[in-house]
């Protein structure tokens, strides 16, 4: 990249004062942050900085700072939050709600179509991809209300069954459970192991109170659900331990982790200790996901029903296992993360004028897009060249980019548009760019902007993107 100026240096973290912290990992020059709390217990960010330019992690970054001071405001109520945040996911095309033969379906936008296989992909990363013998499974939506049967035909568990009076399946326990046979003899009759899927389900009749709760009160969701089969001397242990790899999932994604909380309610079932993850809503504290641990009763009653041991080995010992289950739903997960998001933000940028907008800050891994290329108003020619450029550049390189080639509005209007879609990132380019090849990388989350140089913008949003 070119040189940007005779100040080019690094700079060590201890230039800061006392209390004050960088929000990007590196050893580089950054701007400031402190938090304060208001007389009126609202939380208020102040930015400060210099326009010194610096290099961070092998590529150099200048930063041009101002005093700023921006104000997160929560609405008063539950309701009033809830509404904007409905008004907000139908004009972004996150979410709608459309009637049909009386009943409340909601329909999935291409931002929140984006959102759910993020949702869908970091949780199946989480409990498949990373853990050691689970299994991920896949079951037909329709089951018949009559039992299964399951015969042994050629050392392999068959399924039949009639198509009597076919139902929508409830959870997706049951249909996890048929493939319990199968997946014991590939791992040699081996315990523990688990099994997991993403598919439909049909929670049931809606309560009076849940019918205005948007998603959380769906009456289709997508489940994703896991069934752990642990020898019955260790499912205490990978009970707490569950406990709390879901925990941390689900505050790893969020602004304010402590909106998740955990209840155990195994006083009011002794058979099955349960314990509840819950956010705060709106209306109030409800369950996320559920994690449950049952005895063996439920494998004893597979086996009687199929006539195939359930018995499993550990060590030498050959056991009937105990039954883990979590199950959350991808609904209200989508929820509970853009409600953990969003916003209205009083930024002060002179001291007689103030401008009130929404912001949606999802984290950088869960966000629809990642990044947003800003050509501007009456762009020339070349400049229009170099943002088709950089939107393919970071679209090959997989990072989801969102690029709008006719823009309506100047790029400060774009910027408080794509602040509500929830993009972290904007890229935005000038009449010097053509030059220096310098660019503008804002963030959202501080409003900071940076020049970073053409050939280090991937380079640098995947830095950014992993530092999450």
């Amino acid at each position: 990249p070119a040189r940007w100026g005779p100040r080019s240096r690094r700079c060590p973290r201890s230039t800061f004062p006392a209390g004050w912290y960088s929000p990007i990992r590196g050893d580089g020059l950054q701007p400031a942050f402190q938090r304060q709390i208001s007389a009126d217990h609202q939380p208020t960010w102040t930015i400060t900085g210099d326009n010194e330019t610096c290099g961070i992690e092998g590529f150099q970054v200048s930063a041009k700072l101002h005093r700023t001071t921006i104000t997160m405001h929560s609405p008063k109520s539950g309701a009033l939050l809830l509404d904007l945040l409905v008004a907000l996911c139908k004009a972004r095309g996150y979410v709608y709600a459309v009637e049909t033969a009386g009943q409340t379906v909601y329909n999935f936008g291409p931002l929140g179509a984006e959102l759910r296989r993020n949702l869908q992909a970091e949780w199946w990363h989480s409990v498949v991809t990373t853990q050691e013998n689970v299994f991920g499974v896949e079951n037909f939506i329709y089951q018949n209300s009559a039992a299964l049967h399951l015969h042994k035909t050629c050392g392999e568990a068959v399924t039949e069954g009639t198509q009597i009076n076919p139902h929508l399946p409830p959870s997706l326990k049951h249909g996890i459970l048929s493939h319990y046979h199968s997946t014991l003899q590939l791992l040699n009759n081996k315990l523990p192991f688990g099994l997991a899927e993403v598919g439909r389900c049909f929670p049931g009749s809606l309560t009076s109170l849940d019918v205005n709760r948007f998603l959380y009160s769906a009456s289709e969701m997508t489940a994703m659900s896991t069934l752990f089969f642990i020898p019955p001397k260790k499912s205490s242990a990978w009970f707490d331990m569950l406990q709390r790899q879901r925990m941390q999932w689900w505050r790893k994604f969020a602004s304010s982790p402590s909106s998740f909380s955990v209840i155990d309610t195994s006083d009011t079932d002794v058979a099955h200790p349960t314990v509840n993850i819950q956010f705060a809503f709106p209306w109030g504290v409800n369950t996320v996901e559920k994690i449950t641990l049952r005895d063996e009763s439920e494998m004893l009653a597979l086996e009687k029903r199929t006539g195939l041991s359930c018995q499993g080995k550990d060590g030498r010992r050959t056991v009937v296992p105990h039954l883990l289950e979590t199950e959350t739903h991808l609904e209200w997960a989508c929820l509970a993360y853009l409600l953990d998001g969003f916003t209205q933000v009083t930024r002060a940028e002179t001291r007689s004028r103030e401008v009130l907008r929404n912001v949606l800050r999802l984290h950088c891994r869960l966000a629809p897009y990642k990044v947003a290329v800003l050509p501007g108003r009456r762009t020339e020619s070349q400049l229009r060249e170099i943002t088709d450029y950089i939107a393919r550049d970071l679209r090959t390189a997989g990072i989801p980019c969102w690029y709008s080639a006719d823009p309506q509005h100047s790029n400060e209007q774009q910027y408080i548009w794509y602040d509500a879609m929830g993009v972290p990132f904007s890229v935005a380019v000038n009449e010097g760019t053509v030059k220096t090849g310098i660019t503008l990388v804002r963030n959202r989350d501080t409003t900071v902007r940076e020049q970073v140089h053409i050939t280090q913008l991937q380079h640098m949003l995947h830095k950014y993107m992993q530092a999450y």
